[in-house]
């Protein structure tokens, strides 16, 4: 058993997370994987530079502080909210809106209503409580329709970010957002599949990290929508989650695809939830993905979708050789380099915590 240090300070104990180092380097040197430029002071600053033109927010048309023991749920004709400070704690779906034009969101913090030791089977087949999303958005899709979220951080939930629209031609932004324990998608993007651009933000833990699958879709390793998708400057760490029956067997895991824990398994789904609908368009810049196992599903939920990748690492947690891992044939696309170095993946953390 290790204990793993979380961006509060606080710390929970984990069979199946390694203890993140918590001493910032201060050497002027690149981490592996990582675009770092170096500060006034010589310290490493991450992360670096993006090419994605973000939009000027609007003024400030709505301010919520303190504790909250209400939803959020408002439309949005072009102002900027400030949930700066503002923390919900239990509530399935803490802040919506069904009727965004534009604008702008900064800041906020959502604590879910999922238990730690909740399996799979136990709240998303419905025997407990509702899953939930930490921030659900449904914009009118025109083309001049677009979310910005900025410093915004959710956990312990179904899903993070759900972005939708009335029409592809919307436009989603992420800055500096962080996701904690993500125990379906740290980004649903289906309803339907538009453009979405990230930077600079940790998806510190999700069964599935990026998801465009709408019901229609096929299952499939590339898109070809006309949207976009972009990460830049971004950490992605694919955590096991507790699975049950319908989910996981000793079979799974004579195959890899899980790990027993007592009863129940640990499991997780990847990183990529793709499909023929998905984005036609995928950019992955500076960043670095954690993979702990194989996807407990099928060798197809471990297939990269064609695109750009530049100066993007993938660190190998996991038992065996990566590429046959699942009992499957895994490749990585030009531009994605393997290490199972975990300290590579530690110390990207620890200074993305230090920004």
């Amino acid at each position: 058993m290790v204990t793993s240090l979380r961006s509060d300070g606080s710390s929970r104990s984990r069979h199946w997370r390694p203890l993140l180092v918590v001493t910032a380097t201060l050497l002027a040197v690149l981490l592996l994987g990582v675009a770092m430029t170096v500060g006034l002071d010589g310290r490493q600053r991450f992360p670096g530079t993006t090419t994605i033109a973000f939009p000027t927010c609007p003024p400030t048309t709505l301010t919520w502080r303190g504790q909250q023991e209400q939803e959020l749920l408002q439309g949005n004709s072009g102002g900027t909210w400030d949930l700066r400070g503002a923390v919900w704690k239990g509530q399935p779906y803490p802040v919506q809106s069904e009727a965004w034009d534009a604008g702008c969101i900064e800041g906020g913090e959502v604590h879910g209503p999922i238990p730690a030791d909740e399996t799979r089977d136990e709240w998303y087949d419905g025997q407990t409580g509702p899953g939930g999303e930490g921030l659900r958005v449904t914009m009118t899709g025109s083309a001049e329709s677009w979310l910005l979220v900025k410093d915004m951080s959710v956990q312990d939930i179904e899903d993070a970010y759900d972005p939708n629209a009335e029409g592809s031609a919307a436009r989603t932004y992420l800055d500096h957002v962080y996701a904690r324990d993500i125990r379906d998608d740290c980004i649903e993007n289906e309803q339907p599949v538009h453009s979405v651009y990230i930077n600079n933000s940790f998806f510190d833990g999700c069964f599935a990290a990026f998801a465009q699958r709408p019901e229609e879709a096929e299952s499939a390793s590339n898109g070809d929508t006309p949207a976009t998708f972009t990460v830049e400057n971004s950490l992605v760490y694919v955590e096991p989650q507790p699975l049950g029956e319908n989910y996981c067997s000793d079979e799974s895991v004579s195959r890899g695809r899980c790990v027993a824990r007592g009863e129940e398994w640990l499991g997780a789904y990847g990183i990529w939830k793709w499909s023929d609908m998905a984005a036609g368009r995928v950019e992955v810049r500076n960043t670095i993905f954690r993979l702990d196992m194989p996807s407990y599903t099928s060798c197809r939920a471990q297939v990269w979708p064609e695109g750009i990748y530049e100066n993007v690492t993938l660190v190998w947690a996991g038992a065996g050789d990566y590429g046959t891992a699942g009992e499957c044939r895994n490749t990585l696309p030009e531009g994605v380099s393997l290490t199972t170095d975990l300290s590579v993946w530690d110390r990207a953390v620890t200074e993305w915590f230090s920004q």
